[in-house]
């Protein structure tokens, strides 16, 4: 329990940073005022939510095994041109490359890097959420 709050605690302190850093960068170029400075905590943390969750469902589609194709187009690639003799001897074909990297996926396990990244994006756009209605109260 303790190394899953851990866990969302590290991914947290970016998705902090990166808002604080656009609240920075905003308030520099238009100034700041009470009204304003919860803009750009919203869209802070909006920009937050939306890198967060992106990498998040990348590494989902990613898993899922969605990106073997490009990943045997450069194990072909650096096959052909390393200087290697036995280069052409073991060649794989398409069918057995992704059948040995399913087998290495299922053996090391799924990460659950991906959960926490999406739940603190998720976090992140309800934080924006909350801080642009905040805004349009004001």
């Amino acid at each position: 329990m303790k190394k899953r709050w851990l866990s969302y605690a590290i991914a947290a302190v970016p998705a902090l940073a990166i808002a604080l850093l656009c609240v920075c960068f905003e308030a520099g170029d238009r100034g700041i005022s009470p009204a304003l400075r919860i803009q750009y905590l919203s869209d802070g943390f909006f920009l937050s939510a939306v890198l967060f969750l992106g990498c998040g469902m990348l590494i989902c589609i990613a898993d899922a095994g969605n990106f073997y194709g490009i990943q045997f187009l450069g194990y072909t690639l650096v096959r052909m041109f390393s200087p290697s003799k036995e280069r052409f001897g073991a060649r794989k074909d398409y069918f057995t490359y992704c059948t040995e990297k399913q087998a290495k996926q299922k053996e090391k396990g799924t990460p659950g890097a991906k959960w926490v990244m999406i739940h603190v994006g998720l976090g992140c756009l309800v934080l924006s959420l909350v801080f642009a209605f905040v805004f349009y109260r004001v």
